[in-house]
């Protein structure tokens, strides 16, 4: 009798919250873009206001870019602001996505005398800085005589990185945080299938994000992804390439439109998928996927406000969503 007591309130629980999922967005108006404010560089005290201006221009959900919020304080996140934030979204229907893109100082483990070790670094192969990181190591290297050392401590500094970012993200979600975006590529996948077993747990839907912002991504490897995210029971799986020429921009619709015909020849079992461009060349690209299947589109409220390399803002997708879908 408790048994099927506890399993009415989960039920009861899961209705009353379903309205706050990232999946259940625009459910019935499917002709409209699902659209999504990243909202960062700003401060915390600040993001009510940009979710206003959000819930006001018929944004979908809102995505809170946590490692671009200025001076941010965790204890102040937690005991004042996240409150207050979970129930602006409720009271608009507004989904909220956490997302804790970069390691910052206060994971203790970032900097080594300033230099950003989380930059080009591929933890599924090994340490691979680019130029840039090579560069400013160099005067960290030359006072240091065992590389293989430093090697060896980044890599432990940067599960314990991860480890934080996670829980970081499970405080989130404890606080009524409904979506979260981790990165697929660079964590281990014995920590992504637990940390989507406790978001799902709590009813919060997970975003696996796959970014390259050196390079492009192809086709197999993009499936490969793609297959992975299913097999890790993610809710969503999200891709983000650098666009270097127009064949690219064509190759990333391309790989759109092969992930799209895999989901639904299964939808029950694989996950929504949101993929575009990044940088001026794939600017395109973050519109016109929304055509090839893609779930939703990041913008910025204003041209000041981008969080990632080819982010265009609100006024100019509408104009150019609405020019490339017009009826001649």
């Amino acid at each position: 009798m408790n048994s099927d007591r506890n399993t009415i309130i989960i039920k009861y629980i899961k209705c009353k919250n379903k309205k706050m999922l990232l999946s259940e967005i625009n459910k019935g108006t499917d002709k409209q873009p699902h659209i999504c404010a990243s909202i960062g560089n700003i401060e915390i005290s600040k993001v009510i206001s940009v979710m206003e201006h959000a819930a006001n221009n018929n944004f979908s959900c809102v995505e809170i870019r946590f490692d671009l919020l200025i001076n941010l304080q965790e204890e102040l996140l937690f005991s004042k602001y996240l409150p207050e934030i979970i129930s602006y979204g409720e009271k608009f229907n507004l989904p909220i996505i956490a997302t804790r893109r970069n390691i910052s100082n206060t994971d203790g483990i970032a900097n080594f005398n300033g230099i950003n070790m989380n930059n080009g670094i591929n933890m599924n192969n090994g340490i691979n800085m680019n130029k840039e990181t090579r560069n400013d190591c160099k005067n960290y290297t030359a006072n240091t005589a065992n590389t293989a050392s430093i090697a060896q401590n980044t890599a432990e500094y940067k599960l314990e990185a991860i480890n934080n970012k996670l829980s970081f993200l499970k405080k989130l979600i404890d606080g009524g945080i409904k979506a979260v975006d981790i990165e697929q590529d660079v964590i281990d996948n014995r920590l992504i299938a637990e940390f989507i077993e406790f978001a799902h747990s709590k009813n919060s839907e997970v975003i696996l994000s796959v970014h390259n912002f050196n390079s492009f991504i192809n086709i197999k490897k993009a499936m490969q992804f793609y297959i992975e995210a299913s097999y890790l029971n993610a809710d969503f799986f999200k891709m983000a390439a650098l666009i270097s020429s127009k064949q690219e921009m064509l190759d990333i619709l391309s790989i759109c439109n092969k992930i799209n015909e895999v989901k639904n020849s299964d939808i029950e079992n694989y996950p929504e998928f949101i993929i575009f461009g990044m940088g001026d060349k794939g600017r395109l690209t973050r519109i016109l996927s929304l055509n090839y299947g893609s779930f939703l589109s990041y913008c910025s409220i204003n041209d000041v406000l981008s969080t990632a390399p080819g982010q265009v803002d609100i006024n100019t997708f509408n104009r150019i969503y609405e020019s490339c879908n017009s009826v001649a």
